[in-house]
């Protein structure tokens, strides 16, 4: 409990952390503490008829462990041992060993790389821990600041479309319910990414049986996400009111590819409806023409809206490492999207 309390003290983790990060100062550290060691274990000869050659240098292995990591306490477990085999191992000031002798310098050498692994080890989970927290805190804040920003934008440009208060409020809950599925998934992951995928089913959930999803098994990063979560929004909302989802007899198909590799590698988002109603561009640019196109090529290199008689198509293309989460994620978030 006293060493659980002891470590939860962010002063000591940071100290401890510039320290190990000092490689210099950290094997400084570790031999003088092996020195201190050796000069207490001279007044114990004395005090202490037949004392352990290796009594002192133990403590000193663990502190050196402890404070400067594993690498500094290897080298103290190696300069231990070198120093009491030659001055207080029989005969002194040599390193001539008997089967005895041999068997103290054997045991203590195992037992001492042990407490440094178990040590180092358990204090650098500490430290990985508490980078952890940190991360996630800054990244909590500065997404907590762009998502108040992103719902101001939404809430501003929603009760400026000419609407009723009725439609507005049922249109702003519509975006703002997007946004909160994929913050949810994102949360879920660290706000690391979220599997692309996923996104687009939560917003197609309604509309599962008059839609299909091919080539999106990507794994996208947290800006990424938000700007998909709100353009599938649209597009779904749109497509419900005056395109292919507003009847039962038609679909849409979304596509997802990517073309190239080696962190040049192109990815193309499509939404293709066909054999609705006929479409027509908007006649005014509301917070959703601003979500598709104005928004999307602050994102994406290029963005198309196509609206044609017999449907709209909608293309992004974007450069694949802009978009896609930190590799070692990508797995474990693609199969949490997997059923």
């Amino acid at each position: 409990m006293l060493f659980g309390q002891t470590f939860e003290n962010y002063n000591l983790l940071a100290w401890l952390r510039r320290l190990r990060e000092r490689r210099l100062e950290a094997y400084g550290v570790a031999l003088l503490a092996v020195a201190l060691a050796t000069l207490l274990r001279f007044p114990l000869a004395e005090l202490l008829a037949g004392a352990a050659p290796f009594t002192t240098y133990s403590l000193a292995i663990i502190v050196v462990a402890l404070v400067c990591g594993f690498w500094p306490g290897m080298m103290a477990v190696v300069v231990s041992v070198l120093t009491g085999w030659f001055l207080f191992l029989p005969p002194a000031f040599r390193f001539d060993l008997s089967v005895k002798e041999a068997w103290t310098v054997a045991i203590f050498t195992v037992v001492a790389i042990i407490n440094v692994g178990l040590v180092s080890g358990l204090v650098a989970a500490l430290l990985r821990h508490e980078a952890r927290q940190l991360f996630l805190f800054r990244e909590l804040q500065h997404r907590s600041q762009n998502l108040f920003a992103v719902i101001q934008a939404i809430a501003s440009r929603t009760l400026i479309e000419g609407q009723t208060v009725a439609n507005a409020k049922d249109v702003f809950t519509g975006r703002l319910d997007a946004l909160a599925r994929t913050h949810s998934m994102l949360a879920k992951n660290a706000f690391l990414g979220a599997a692309l995928k996923e996104i687009v089913a939560q917003e197609l959930a309604s509309f599962s049986t008059q839609t299909t999803v091919t080539g999106c098994d990507i794994a996208v990063n947290t800006r990424a996400a938000e700007n998909f979560a709100l353009i599938v929004h649209e597009l779904a909302t749109n497509a419900a009111k005056y395109g292919a989802l507003s009847t039962r007899e038609v679909r849409v198909d979304i596509q997802c590819s990517i073309e190239g590799s080696n962190g040049k590698g192109q990815f193309r988002f499509e939404w293709r409806e066909s054999g609705g109603p006929p479409v027509s561009p908007p006649t005014r640019k509301g917070f959703g023409s601003a979500i598709l196109l104005e928004a999307a090529k602050q994102f994406s290199q290029n963005v198309q809206a196509n609206y044609n008689p017999h449907g709209l198509t909608y293309q992004l293309e974007l450069l694949l490492s802009g978009i896609e989460a930190p590799q070692v994620e990508v797995a474990p978030l693609l199969k949490a999207a997997t059923p």
